[in-house]
């Protein structure tokens, strides 16, 4: 499963082509961000993984490329 967090991933992502693209797009983003040491969760309890997966699908899937795709 991508991201490594069962029950995140929406059926989209993984069955459509645009949702392949996304599922990399966010997966390098995910890989930069926890290699960052910068970056920190900002829940408490919430791993540094789980944090960049929020913040890389949020920002990726708000993108007017990606709005664009879907219309």
């Amino acid at each position: 499963m991508p991201f490594g967090i069962k029950g995140k991933t929406k059926k989209w992502e993984e069955k459509t082509k645009i949702g392949k693209k996304v599922s990399g797009r966010i997966e390098r983003c995910v890989d930069k961000l926890v290699a960052d040491p910068d970056f920190k969760p900002e829940v408490a309890g919430e791993t540094k993984k789980q944090a960049a997966i929020k913040v890389c699908k949020k920002s990726i899937t708000r993108s007017k490329e990606f709005s664009a795709k879907l219309i």
